[in-house]
């Protein structure tokens, strides 16, 4: 008789606290956040995809990001930031990520 195999667990990101900080020139922001495993196994992959979004939600620009560490045990954090432009539509932003 075989024995059940063991749940492999899951993998579930948890996004944070972003931070916009404006360059110098005014002509890009950039946006650093974090992503954090809050599953059950660790990750091997994670991309994040930060919009920005005008009055009406509807995307102005979207950036993709490979946050560090891309290999994230459960309970602990990854870092990224990405650059967009200082466009005066954008009024807030969204953040989306996948971890494998």
């Amino acid at each position: 008789m075989e024995a059940p195999l063991e749940p492999s667990g899951s993998i579930n990101l948890a996004i944070g606290p972003i931070r916009e900080i404006p360059s110098g020139d005014r002509k890009v922001v950039f946006i650093e956040g974090t992503v954090e495993n809050v599953g059950t196994r660790p990750t091997r992959t994670i991309t994040v995809w930060v919009n920005s979004l005008d009055e009406l939600g509807m995307i102005v620009e979207r950036v993709e990001a490979l946050p560090t560490p891309q290999d994230v045990p459960p309970g602990t954090v990854s870092r990224y930031v990405v650059t967009l432009s200082d466009d005066p539509r954008v009024r807030t932003y969204h953040v989306e990520a996948i971890g494998r």
